[in-house]
């Protein structure tokens, strides 16, 4: 298809955390952007203050900071004080979305899971996003240096799986007040990060009409009008997480 005008596109950060590069990024903003990031720092919340009419914050947490499969990841306590901090600045809630991505299927997951929505219960967010961990070769290697159990040996999790977690988690979402959507998940209805709800709440539906595919991996359903904002080279980001797709 066509390429699309400036004027029709939404920003998204998604090959590195926006934390290192905020000058980059936000020198490069759309009409609207998705920022999604594991560290919500004073920098950052000072740059999505200062753009809050025009940004929509996916804040990942995990309930992994801090540990060996995100050693440099804050962790869920350090999180909520700087969202708080974000939205007692007058950020909108209803422009910020949890996401609890990945999910790793077992038991310590599954416990740092329920830590992260009892943690957000009470902080207004409505929308919560999840995905499940991707079994990359690399990402099964730094697993198994580092004397993890592998939860599964394929790369999705098997669908019996899948469904076992979207079932949970949407349990997990009424009682804790979520609107839990997948990401990208194979065999469970997903929302794709940039839907036509996010061009609802940032004002845009009269202006941006969405379009096409913007080509990414087999099961993501977002729109050609998702451009990135990162300038940069891809590459693994210094959070070091275990499971993350770029290779070392």
């Amino acid at each position: 298809m066509p390429k699309l005008p400036r004027t029709q596109c939404i920003g998204v950060v998604e090959n590195t955390d926006p934390s290192f590069h905020i000058d980059d990024i936000f020198s490069n903003l759309y009409p609207g952007n998705i920022i999604i990031t594991k560290r919500l720092t004073n920098p950052l919340i000072d740059k999505l203050i200062e753009n809050k009419d025009k940004c929509i914050l996916h804040l990942t947490v995990t309930g992994m900071g801090g540990t060996k499969v995100e050693p440099f990841t804050p962790t869920v306590e350090q999180t909520l004080a700087k969202f708080i901090t974000l939205t007692a600045k007058g950020f909108p809630i209803e422009n910020v979305v949890l996401r609890v991505d990945p999910i790793i299927p077992t038991e310590r997951g599954w416990a740092n899971v329920e830590r992260v929505m009892s943690a957000f219960g009470d902080s207004g967010i409505k929308r919560l996003r999840f995905s499940i961990l991707d079994m990359y070769p690399h990402v099964m290697d730094r697993f198994e240096s580092l004397g993890f159990p592998l939860p599964f040996k394929t790369f999705h999790a098997p669908l019996e799986t899948r469904l076992e977690i979207r079932d949970r988690l949407l349990k997990y979402g009424e009682q804790y007040g979520f609107e839990v959507e997948a990401c990208g998940e194979p065999g469970i209805d997903s929302i794709p990060c940039l839907s036509q709800k996010d061009i609802d709440i940032l004002g845009l539906g009269d202006t941006i009409k969405l379009v096409g595919s913007a080509g990414q991996r087999e099961n993501c359903k977002c729109p050609a009008n998702k451009k990135s904002l990162y300038t940069g080279k891809p590459e693994r980001c210094q959070n070091s997480c275990v499971y993350c797709y770029w290779k070392d």
